[in-house]
């Protein structure tokens, strides 16, 4: 009676293992490509969009800089000749 109650529960568990798990939904590879990633989605992707946002943001911002800094070199260059006058 045992080794029937046991065989039927290997059987169950796994007929649920195997119920459980399904054709696994197709890549779009490009995508994942085009990402730098190995599949086109994961459990992370807010977190990498923030990043990637962030890395777009990084440009405009050190364009902004440079441009500031010409200013102030430019300001500094300008005051400094009138105190030697």
């Amino acid at each position: 009676m045992h080794r029937r109650t046991g065989s039927t529960l290997s059987i169950l568990v796994l007929l649920a293992l195997a119920g459980c798990g399904g054709a696994p939904q197709p890549q779009d590879e490009d995508a994942a490509r085009e990402l730098g990633r190995d599949t086109d989605k994961t459990v992370f992707d807010d977190m990498i969009q923030t990043q990637d946002k962030a890395r777009a943001v990084e440009g405009v911002t050190l364009g902004h800089k440079a441009d500031m800094d010409a200013a102030i070199d430019e300001s500094s260059e300008g005051g400094s000749t009138d105190e030697q006058e």
